[in-house]
């Protein structure tokens, strides 16, 4: 007769695995290695960029063509408004020749693909010559960053918290942050948007929320989590102000130009499948962080159908996990489970997303800040939990930093080998366990009644 498999055995060797797995990292994690590798590792990545830099500008290439690159995409649509050529917004040959004289060797065409109506939001930077609109776009970055985490800062912590100075240099000394910063990307606009939504919704302003998260929806994909949360939590004056922000960004486009609005709407799904598709070591999906591109890069390369099934079944399932973390919980906004779950959400529908680039995970700062206010003393002498959460915080540190090194290097090395592309993306699984992590620690929290003050009260 066959014995029956037990579950339990596993999960118990699971969860002992784990528990020693927590010990050994907490362990390596003197004080000393927390204080020393982040800033260790930030400096060694501005020399490998500075060395990068100086060929460019050796050759006598401007500072601003050199640093900054993505800039060239939102200058594009802003002097395309400017110029009165909305209707030729997408057409990608007129797009090229207009960005000539911005191209530098090896960085050839950076096409403007956002929606026709976030022209208004590169506008005033496009109004002028590129190096000064490129320092104007710093400057605005720098200030959303810095009001929201001033935001943060005034919601969740104590007068005891870090001051914001600190707290800036902090939140550069995460990778994505950085990257946001050298490429000159558009995050930290969408992080105080994502801030905006989580402080009106804690103080019970839904409608202000939703218009907020409605007004984040130039990226329509990093909001599609946000709206199941919402609906499967019955939040309709949430939803309503999500209507209102979207009618009026569409409202502006249609203004703009409704040619440019349908043009859009047309090379949307090809745009989408090239952004996911997988590659080869040059591609760009290895610095691509969703249940999409970890799909692209482990079967891509061997059955391109098979990818796309995975990466679809993965965003399906994050999707059906949090519409039920949220179908089984009350809505009840300020207290520790409900932040901690929306933390989590935060985090895990970043993976959902059809396209997150590296540097887009610098919205993870808004989760990262809202767990570690409640532990505003650490537990002895290590921050946070001082055990599970530490020890995930400390992985998901590593593996925004590592990963796109650890997965174009799996992609090369599988291609000198003469096999097909392949990569296992880890920064996508130790996302999802950190989001679990959060997770777990809300769950705990309504299970046993608590509800504690960020700020003031930890464990």
């Amino acid at each position: 007769m066959t014995q029956a498999i037990d579950p339990g055995v596993y999960l118990s060797a699971l969860a002992a695995w784990h528990s020693r797995f927590v010990v050994r990292v907490v362990a390596w994690l003197t004080p000393k290695r927390l204080r020393l590798y982040p800033a260790a590792l930030v400096l060694a990545v501005l020399i490998s960029r500075l060395w990068l830099y100086g060929a460019a500008l050796r050759s006598g290439t401007p500072l601003s063509l050199v640093v900054g690159q993505d800039f060239k995409g939102y200058y594009t649509g802003g002097r395309f408004f400017w110029d009165g050529r909305m209707d030729e917004l997408y057409d990608f040959e007129a797009q090229k020749a207009f960005q000539q004289p911005l191209a530098i060797p090896g960085n050839g065409l950076l096409p403007y693909i956002h929606p026709p109506f976030t022209v208004v939001l590169w506008a005033p930077f496009a109004w002028g010559n590129y190096a000064a609109g490129l320092s104007l776009w710093w400057g605005a970055g720098l200030l959303a960053l810095g009001f929201a985490l001033h935001l943060l800062r005034q919601e969740l912590m104590s007068s005891s918290a870090p001051p914001m100075g600190r707290m800036l240099s902090l939140a550069l000394l995460f990778y994505p942050a950085l990257g946001w910063l050298l490429f000159a990307q558009n995050t930290a606009l969408t992080l105080l948007l994502y801030t905006l939504m989580f402080v009106l919704l804690r103080r019970g302003r839904e409608t202000a929320a939703g218009l907020a998260l409605g007004l984040s929806l130039y990226k329509p994909q990093l909001a599609v989590v946000l709206c199941v949360m919402l609906f499967v939590a019955r939040r309709w004056r949430v939803l309503a102000g999500v209507t209102l922000g979207a009618g009026l960004w569409l409202a502006v486009g249609f203004s703009l130009s409704p040619a440019a609005m349908w043009e859009y709407v047309r090379i949307s799904p090809k745009l989408l499948s090239l952004l996911v598709s997988a590659g080869g070591p040059d591609s760009k999906v290895w610095a691509v962080h969703t249940f999409y591109s970890f799909g692209a890069l482990l079967l891509g390369g061997l059955w391109p159908r098979g990818a796309e099934v995975l990466g679809t079944v993965l965003a399906a399932g994050g999707l059906i996990v949090v519409a039920a973390w949220w179908r089984r919980s009350g809505w009840h906004p300020g207290t520790r489970a409900w932040d901690f779950r929306l933390a989590a959400t935060l985090t895990l529908g970043l993976l959902i997303s059809p396209y997150v680039y590296f540097y887009d995970l610098m919205l993870l700062l808004a989760p990262l800040a809202i767990v570690a206010s409640y532990y505003p003393q650490g537990a002895g002498d290590r921050p946070l939990d001082g055990g599970p959460l530490l020890a995930w915080t400390a992985l998901l540190y590593a593996a925004t930093f590592l990963g796109n090194y650890l997965t174009a290097a799996q992609l090369r090395l599988s291609t000198a080998l003469g096999l097909p592309p392949i990569a296992l993306q880890l920064s996508v699984p130790i996302i999802a366990g950190w989001a679990w992590v959060v997770y777990r620690l809300a769950q705990a929290e309504e299970l046993h009644k608590i509800h504690l003050v960020p700020g003031r009260d930890a464990v």
